[in-house]
């Protein structure tokens, strides 16, 4: 993946604001460029996100079209600024879609972190014998092996763990802790970290006990995230076997909040969660 491949979701957002701000002014294109001293093929290629836009620029173009929320403004800028940053994972000779890319991204420059798992531990707290029992787990069905630094990838996200200004609530079905990935020994490990990384850290993990019955997690795992300080933005990210998204309509994304909210409230509370996994752990 090229280099101007880097932040697409980034480019996108910003590009659908720049168009919906000059078709609300009735511009065509050629008359936007004159009014924001832009060429036709410049300003096309920021609303179409082929090309990013520096946040000087952009506060100049926001300027002559007259938009002056502060709050709308410090968002775009911020999506801006963070889209010039280098990405780590660039490093990586592994292959990338452009979902991983984005999510990756967005992940990296996130200050709150909610996510549901219903079949599998989150993959900020798997171990490296845990990642490579699911990586495993598809290579009857992949048409080609993935890659050996597939695992090393995942586990280089773990690092924005650490980060004094990100916050991570996890809530995990207590039928992905009893899942034998791997084996016994791969599980009794695997749990010994989440233990460890939840017990030392500021982040919050919450296990949905099966004795809950229905709840509205049912769907399938999801992950909300909260990116940027000045004006965050909210993306929720969903994953099948063959395609995975991301949504940012406002309506949408509340109901992932409201589901969440719920299932925090269903969930076992932080120390029973911690007493469960530790008694799954006594049993293998």
């Amino acid at each position: 993946m090229s280099s101007g491949d880097q932040f697409s979701y980034r480019r996108r957002k910003i590009g659908n604001a720049l168009r919906r701000y000059r078709d609300e002014r009735g511009l065509t294109q050629e008359a936007a460029a004159r009014l924001v001293e832009r060429s036709p093929a410049s300003l096309s290629a920021y609303e179409n996100g082929h090309r990013a836009i520096r946040p000087r620029d952009l506060r100049q173009i926001l300027d002559h079209y007259g938009i002056t929320d502060e709050h709308e403004r410090a968002g775009l800028l911020d999506l801006a600024a963070q889209g010039r940053k280098p990405g780590w994972w660039r490093d990586f000779d592994v292959p990338k879609t452009p979902f991983i890319v984005d999510f990756v991204s967005l992940e990296g420059e996130a200050s709150r972190i909610r996510s549901f798992e219903s079949m599998a531990v989150p993959g900020l707290l798997q171990t490296p014998a845990y990642t490579a029992a699911v990586f495993g787990a598809y290579d009857p069905i992949r048409t080609e092996p993935h890659e050996k630094k597939a695992v090393e990838f995942r586990l280089r996200r773990q690092r924005i763990l650490d980060k004094p200004s990100l916050c991570v609530s996890w809530i995990v079905a207590e039928a992905a802790l009893r899942m034998l990935v791997g084996g016994p020994s791969v599980m009794g490990g695997q749990l010994m970290k989440i233990l460890k990384i939840t017990e030392e850290s500021r982040h919050d993990l919450r296990v949905m006990p099966s004795c809950a019955g229905a709840h509205p997690g049912m769907d399938g795992s999801f992950t909300i995230l909260d990116v940027g300080s000045a004006a965050p933005l909210q993306v929720v990210a969903t994953h099948s076997l063959t395609r995975s998204w991301l949504i940012d309509e406002p309506s949408r994304i509340a109901e992932y909040e409201q589901a969440h909210a719920e299932l925090t409230s269903r969930a076992l509370s932080e120390r029973d969660s911690c007493e469960l996994i530790k008694e799954i752990a006594s049993q293998l």
